[in-house]
């Protein structure tokens, strides 16, 4: 069964830009590994310097190793400084779902 994350990302006001920019490329990179299933990066329309990502993976190994990629350890070190809070992050597991 596939897992599903849903994370929100805060930047401080000044570094919107720059982690927009750290996030599209953790993007592309994040749909090409194996175990990705689909991952969608959204900007909040109501608080526009929130970024939400929906994500899933088809099991607990694939985020293990999505944790573990080269490109999604290099974006947690690039981000750190520019955030408000920390991320917060949900998993959640299907109920009914529109493929």
């Amino acid at each position: 069964m596939t897992i599903s994350l849903i994370a929100t990302v805060t930047p401080k006001p000044e570094a919107v830009d720059k982690v927009e920019a750290l996030m599209r490329d953790l993007t592309g990179h994040s749909r090409a590994e194996p175990g990705n299933r689909r991952y969608d990066l959204f900007r909040g329309t109501d608080t526009p310097v929130r970024f939400h990502v929906f994500e899933i993976y088809a099991d607990e190994a694939a985020i293990d190793a999505h944790r573990a990629s080269p490109h999604y350890t290099a974006f947690r070190a690039a981000v750190g400084d520019l955030l408000a809070e920390a991320p917060v992050v949900v998993a959640a597991t299907p109920v009914d779902t529109v493929e």
